[in-house]
C-alpha cells in the first residue's frame, strides 16, 4: 500500500514538473519514482502509513503562499526603510505534532518564509532564528497557523 502510494505521488510530481508524456519520460519517471520509494521505505520502515487529507493539503499550500507573500513584503519594507532596526533572536517553540514528516513540513514551512530559519528540530521543540523578536512570551505565533493546518493533513 505504501509502495503504491508513494510511487504514484512521486510519479505524478515527475509528470507535472517535466510536463512531457513521451514514453521515455514516463518510463524514466516510473523508474525514478519506484527507486526513491524503495529507498524511502527501507530508511523509514518503522513509521506507520498515514493517509493524507487532500483538502487540508490544498489549504496548507494556499496558507504557505499567503505567508510567503506577506513575509516577502515585510522584508522588502524593512530593507528599503532608512532605519532598519532589527531584534534578532533564536527562539524555542514547542510543537504538538507527533509525526516526524509533519514536524519536518512545519520546520520547512517556517524556513521558507523570509525572516525565519529553523535551526534544529529536537523531539517536540523547534529552534528558530527570527529577525525580529519583540515579544519573547508570544513565540507560538511563529508556527501556530502552519501547525494547525499541518495537524489536519
Amino acid at each position: 500500500m505504501r509502495l503504491l502510494f508513494w510511487t504514484s505521488l512521486l510519479f505524478l510530481m515527475w509528470i507535472i514538473l517535466t510536463a512531457k508524456l513521451e514514453i521515455a519520460n514516463v518510463v524514466i519517471g516510473l523508474g525514478v519514482s519506484f527507486s526513491v520509494t524503495l529507498l524511502y521505505l527501507k530508511m523509514f520502515h518503522h513509521e506507520k502509513f498515514e493517509s493524507i487529507n487532500l483538502y487540508w493539503l490544498g489549504v496548507y499550500v494556499l496558507v504557505l503562499i499567503k505567508n510567503l507573500l506577506i513575509s516577502n513584503l515585510q522584508i522588502a519594507k524593512r530593507t528599503l526603510s532608512k532605519d532598519m532596526q532589527l531584534a534578532p533572536a533564536i527562539v524555542e517553540v514547542k510543537t504538538e505534532l507527533k509525526s516526524e514528516w509533519k514536524k519536518l513540513l512545519l520546520a520547512n514551512s517556517v524556513t521558507l518564509t523570509p525572516g525565519t530559519l529553523t535551526l534544529e528540530v529536537k523531539d517536540d521543540m523547534l529552534y528558530i532564528h527570527i529577525i525580529e523578536c519583540r515579544d519573547m512570551l508570544n513565540k507560538q505565533h511563529i508556527t501556530k497557523e502552519f501547525e494547525e493546518i499541518i495537524s489536519k493533513i
